[in-house]
């Protein structure tokens, strides 16, 4: 079960807002924003994004076929994003024997994670929003369990205007909206009552780049 929070977005273009792109000596080794652990993924290429978007979409989907509630879906998220079978909840093996998740989570010892160490749910866009020339500073899909920094599923990212007005009719059709992240930089975000809204942000962009790149 995908969780879904009762909140009112606001998809209009965020005016007032800075929008511009960090300058290179405000870009540290930890990002951008005052934010703690988070890294620089910009410059992602358009096959980059896609690819993180379709592992997210078939994590998602496994992950929602297995969980019963909101916390159930954040345990088993995360022990997918931890290849941590301990995250796992109780009886998860015996309930579910044959789940692919088990595969996926393997013995504790896994070499490779998944979605490039980001979160099921805010990969797909901080990618997506990396590969058309955006600054992804940080990203919660907000958790369950209480120790979430943000409330909401949402992505903060610096970008030009021009390329925010270009975003604003895929973020009102996909039900997100955008918020004013100026308190950490020039920052905004995007904001969603579920992490399926961000994800299907994140499709719409890499098939309107695909579909104006075929036009040209």
């Amino acid at each position: 079960m995908i969780p879904r929070i009762d909140v009112k977005v606001d998809p209009s273009f965020p005016e007032g807002v800075p929008m511009c792109m960090p300058e290179e000596d405000e870009i540290s080794e930890e990002g951008y924003g005052f934010f703690r652990g988070v890294w620089d993924i910009s410059g992602v290429t358009h096959e980059e994004a896609r690819a993180i978007v379709e592992e997210e979409r078939g994590l998602a989907h496994l992950v929602d076929q297995v969980s019963a509630d909101p916390e159930e879906f954040e345990d088993v998220a995360r022990a997918v994003e931890r290849g941590d079978p301990d995250c796992l909840p109780d009886g998860f093996e015996d309930r579910h024997p044959g789940s692919e998740i088990l595969e996926i989570v393997g013995d504790g010892d896994r070499e490779e994670g998944v979605l490039d160490g980001l979160e099921i749910g805010v990969a797909g866009l901080s990618f997506a929003l990396s590969s058309i020339g955006c600054f992804p500073a940080a990203s919660c899909r907000s958790h369950a369990s209480g120790r979430s920094w943000s409330d909401r599923p949402v992505v903060y990212f610096a970008a030009e205007r021009l390329t925010v007005h270009w975003l604003t009719p895929m973020v009102r059709d996909s039900g997100c909206g955008f918020g004013n992240g100026s308190d950490r930089g020039a920052l905004l975000f995007v904001e969603a009552p579920s992490i399926t809204n961000l994800m299907d942000l994140a499709n719409q962009i890499l098939n309107t780049v695909e579909r104006q790149s075929y036009n040209r």
